[in-house]
């Protein structure tokens, strides 16, 4: 029954909270510890000042004691983004996101942000849960910000999950380092940028897994690049004037 109720569509987040609550304990009465251990997690990811009712049972005030101590340590299992970066998609196309989320905090958000490179301000689009593939979220940047033009642009952008008080759990690029794709324009094929216009090495198409991690009080990440041979080349000019005699 609980776990129907967490599969329902339109759970608040207090319902969640009390949803985990009852899963912990009734894992603990069945005697699965770990489902219980990680159905207090992601409350605790959550809630960190939540606390157990004084009714409680004993073993269950104890693991709720020791999973806030590991809290507090940063020993909870981080939230994990798993994400392709966006191909140059052809003028007029919607473009979908499929990403991996993992050990999501309850109240969590995961969003992709984008915007005309140049522009000022981005804007993000939510991704939504997929519930015939566990822990997969699709977004999808609709065909409208991708009109056809007759000349080519870019398209700058980022992947961001955060918590219920916008912490950054995890994340591949952000504002200041967003990454990129191309549109080609009507006449053009979509291809692939040329040597001359290469993509800075913080917005080359590799895939990319962001790890980020929440403790009381503040944010850890750990940001893992997926092997490659390819390197990135940083063009620096070097300019010598005379001095005036």
């Amino acid at each position: 029954m609980v776990q129907g109720g967490l599969d329902a569509p339109d759970v608040t987040d207090d319902e969640l909270v009390e949803l985990y609550r009852l899963q912990g304990l009734t894992a603990l009465y069945l005697g699965d510890e770990a489902l219980a251990r990680g159905a207090y997690e992601k409350l605790l990811q959550a809630r960190p000042d939540f606390e157990l009712p004084r009714s409680a049972p004993p073993k269950v005030r104890g693991l709720f004691a020791k999973l806030k101590e590991d809290l507090r340590h940063r020993r909870v299992h981080p939230v994990t983004l798993e994400v392709d970066p966006i191909p140059d998609p052809a003028p007029g196309d919607r473009v979908e996101v499929d990403a991996v989320l993992r050990d999501m905090a309850l109240g969590a958000r995961a969003r992709l942000f984008y915007r005309r490179a140049g522009a000022q301000g981005f804007s993000s689009v939510d991704f939504v849960r997929d519930r015939a593939r566990a822990e997969h979220y699709l977004a999808v940047l609709p065909a409208y910000e991708l009109p056809v033009e007759s000349t080519p642009y870019e398209v700058e952008y980022y992947f961001e999950v955060v918590d219920a008080a916008q912490r950054r759990l995890a994340g591949r690029g952000d504002p200041f380092h967003p990454l990129l794709f191309q549109v080609a324009s009507k006449a053009a094929p979509a291809t692939a940028l040329t040597e001359g216009t290469s993509r800075p090495w913080y917005k080359s198409p590799w895939l990319w897994v962001a790890v980020g991690a929440v403790a009381i009080g503040g944010t850890a990440g750990v940001v893992a690049l997926s092997s490659s041979e390819e390197r990135g080349r940083v063009p620096i000019t070097i300019r010598v004037e005379d001095a005036a005699p």
